[in-house]
């Protein structure tokens, strides 16, 4: 066990590839048919409430920077801090262990920490495997970095698994989930190049406001549950206000992705917020998220007003019984509701399916390629399942015997890793490659997308990302 009060932290995003590392959102940049470069939001999190303490903390987001191992390795010998935290994903997890190791190597007595959502169920093991690390953290960590900052003993830490002294692996208690997240600090955006992370068809800068934590409902393969809890927990309209305020005023900042487990399920919430976003007359433009059947004419409305150009929906599947097995309780009406008042209300929308749960057939499949058509979003992505440890899926996965051990430790959302009971990884990643091809090669689609477009830029940015998808593809 490492002992000692901490007063510089480096927080990293380990040179270990491009992904999204929000805990619930685990997955590769390169291959998805639309993607950008997403702010490291965990890690701005937790040096603004180190901040808070005193603590100096540097942010090096090395994936996104271009920067490799001596890069990091230098930043230790000069920044020499005596804390490190490292933002992990479940498929990165092995290969990010590195830091730990050469953190070790470079500054032994620092103490050498990890964050993520593996950490709810395999912490232990985690541990055991890898001597470098001396703490893990389960669950939302800014007050857990703080006391691991201001505190001589780990014993008392709530929500974190330690080696003490003797080798042995400790595993504390868990750590309630914060009820009022205004007490959390802003994201420490001071600490990072904000022109790094932009939106993808205009290139101005994006970044990303988490406006609140939790999500009630239960879809087997989502992670949302077990790092944020079932409760909806909201900040309050004007603490996000601010927020947004202090990104339009000192970062110059106008475009933002409004991260939520579940945007729009308050309606007088939603409706609160947006109203204070045009009475502020900062005039912004930022996308979010959704379920189908927490929409209506009057939300959307007032978010169009407001500045929503984008809203995220989570179709999954053209099929009502898939939709049943997953336990989206949603129906396909709802989904067509849906894509339609956001058509009528001037929103674009991004429709997200996913092809190859276990009882994935080539006609659920197909009715989901159909369906994908027929909803005609302005874009799509196709994901595969994938059974993150702690999810239904995980376990329903491992009971039927559907693995595929030499595949089991590939890409999240990209590579099907498990098959079904009625097709093998190949048939369902060729499903996922047409449904893909068939919605956006449709001459229809083409001619409607380049007819929207006003913008040289923008132009030039959906041809690329075309050619791209096509080579990807």
């Amino acid at each position: 066990m490492v002992k000692g009060m901490r007063k510089k932290a480096l927080l990293v995003y380990p040179p270990t590839g491009r992904y999204l590392r929000e805990d619930r959102c685990q997955t590769p940049l390169k291959g998805h048919s639309t993607s950008s470069l997403r702010m490291p939001l965990d890690l701005a999190y937790i040096a603004g409430a180190l901040e808070e303490t005193g603590v100096v903390c540097v942010i090096k987001d090395y994936p996104n920077l271009g920067q490799g191992w001596e890069q990091f390795v230098n930043d230790l010998k000069q920044e020499r801090p005596d804390m490190l935290v490292i933002s992990v994903t479940t498929l990165t997890l092995e290969k990010d262990m590195k830091a730990a190791e050469l953190a070790k190597e470079t500054l032994p007595s620092m103490l050498t920490v990890a964050k993520g959502a593996h950490f709810f169920v395999a912490d232990r093991d985690v541990l055991e495997r890898h001597p470098y690390l001396d703490v893990v953290i389960r669950g939302e960590a800014e007050f857990t970095v703080q006391e691991l900052a201001a505190k001589d003993s780990l014993r008392d830490i709530a929500g974190i698994a330690y080696r003490d002294g003797k080798g042995a692996v400790v595993r504390n208690q868990n750590r309630p989930f914060i009820e009022d997240i205004d007490r959390i600090p802003f994201p420490a955006r001071h600490l990072l190049d904000n022109n790094l992370y932009v939106r993808p068809d205009t290139e101005e800068p994006q970044t990303d406001i988490k406006t609140s934590r939790g999500c009630p409902y239960s879809c087997i393969f989502c992670l949302a549950g077990l790092v944020s809890g079932k409760k909806l927990r909201m900040r309050s309209p004007e603490n996000v206000l601010t927020e947004i305020r202090e990104c339009c005023e000192h970062y110059g900042i106008r475009n933002f992705h409004f991260r939520s487990d579940l945007f729009t399920l308050d309606k007088e919430w939603v409706i609160g917020l947006c109203k204070m976003i045009v009475e502020s007359g900062l005039n912004i433009s930022w996308v979010s998220n959704s379920r189908v059947d927490t929409i209506d004419e009057e939300r959307l409305a007032w978010m169009k007003r407001a500045g929503c150009w984008l809203m995220s929906l989570g179709i999954e599947s053209g099929n009502s019984q898939m939709l049943g097995h997953i336990k989206k309780k949603i129906t396909l009406d709802d989904a067509r509701r849906a894509v339609r008042l956001c058509r009528q209300a001037g929103i674009k929308t991004y429709l997200y399916y996913i092809i190859g749960f276990p009882w994935e057939t080539k006609e659920t499949a197909l009715d989901t390629i159909r369906f994908s058509r027929e909803l005609d979003g302005d874009f799509i992505e196709v994901y595969a399942p994938y059974p993150f440890p702690g999810t239904e899926l995980s376990e329903i996965v491992r009971k039927m015997n559907l693995c595929v051990p030499a595949r089991s430790d590939g890409e999240s959302y990209k590579t099907n890793v498990f098959r079904s009971t009625g097709l093998g990884v190949a048939d369902l990643a060729k499903l996922r490659k047409k449904a893909l091809r068939s919605f956006y090669l449709r001459p229809s689609y083409i001619i409607r997308t380049i007819s929207a477009v006003k913008s040289p830029k923008v132009m030039w940015n959906y041809m690329r990302k075309g050619l791209e998808f096509i080579l990807n593809r």
